[in-house]
């Protein structure tokens, strides 16, 4: 049974699996879902995410066979209970026989852990740079995702006081395995304010006097300081944060703007110029991304429907 590739919404995707979900908890930046795959003698699966997920299986012995492709490296990753983690824009596969039993949905927002990340002083650029990886689920990664699951299976019965701290916990453990261990700003505040300036700032131009005025530093020990935190420059920094959001602003808006609205939007000259960077960045052009969830969105509910009837 093949299902035709559509743009990953959790609800509609396979709606009849889901038993369980965080929704009484009421916190945006980690949505949850307990799902009970059927028994299927091979199912595949291909979509494109919008936000950062985590797939989780309670059960140490994995039954049947699970495999997550990257459509665009074409690397595969049997699933296992290890989790397996992906970025948003991702366009992968999944692919199962027999593999029937619990599995668990984390999605987190970009933003909660992109804010996750920059506290722990990681870059939060760096999540978006492997497309599909696994997760060591040992302590104490697994412990937080238990304790979550049996939260949510039950309801959330305590409520966001009890769910929010622990989806932050459970935040903080996963950024520390998946970000590089790379310091956004340093210890140095000042580069951390030009830093919250450009991912505030993002989509309008941002001169670069008014970072430097914004740290009090020179222009030459800005520009220095700057690297010798983050890696990369201010004007590249820049540039990642408008690519970022306009990435955003496809998967969410796309369907209903022009390319050259979000461009102008995400602070680039025209359409051209986001399309060269985007490309460069990410390995696809905006188009190539519009497409697929144009056809995933188109194709996807009618097919859903089809699968489910033989679940």
């Amino acid at each position: 049974m093949i299902i035709v590739p559509r743009a990953y919404v959790p609800d509609e995707w396979l709606p009849r699996t889901i038993r369980h979900t965080s929704d009484r908890a009421q916190f945006g930046g980690l949505r949850m879902l307990v799902r009970e795959i059927p028994a299927a003698q091979q199912l595949e699966v291909p979509g494109v995410l919008s936000q950062f997920w985590m797939g989780y299986r309670p059960t140490p012995e994995e039954p049947g066979r699970m495999v997550f492709t990257c459509q665009r490296t074409g690397c595969a990753f049997r699933a296992e209970h290890n989790p397996m983690f992906m970025a948003p824009s991702t366009l992968y596969s999944v692919e199962w026989q027999e593999a029937e039993g619990l599995v668990v949905d984390f999605n987190f927002h970009p933003t909660f852990l992109e804010d996750v990340a920059a506290l722990l002083r990681l870059d939060p650029g760096s999540l978006y740079q492997t497309a599909m990886q696994k997760v060591s689920i040992d302590e104490p990664l697994e412990s937080l995702c238990r304790l979550l699951t049996q939260e949510v299976a039950e309801g959330c019965p305590h409520g966001s006081a009890f769910f929010e701290p622990l989806s932050r916990a459970l935040a903080a453990t996963l950024v520390r395995r998946v970000a590089v261990a790379r310091p956004v700003a340093g210890h140095d505040w000042r580069i951390e304010r030009a830093v919250r300036l450009f991912k505030q700032q993002h989509r309008k131009a941002v001169s670069m006097e008014e970072a430097v005025e914004a740290t009090g530093l020179s222009r030459y020990q800005f520009f220095r300081r700057f690297r010798a935190a983050v890696g990369i420059s201010p004007y590249q920094y820049l540039l990642r944060c408008r690519l970022d959001h306009a990435r955003q602003l496809i998967l969410s808006e796309g369907q209903r703007r022009s390319l050259a609205d979000i461009a102008t939007e995400a602070g680039f000259y025209d359409q051209a110029h986001l399309c060269r960077h985007f490309r460069r960045v990410f390995g696809q052009s905006p188009g190539s991304l519009l497409s697929a969830i144009l056809t995933y969105k188109k194709s996807g509910t009618i097919v859903q429907d089809r699968a489910d009837t033989k679940g």
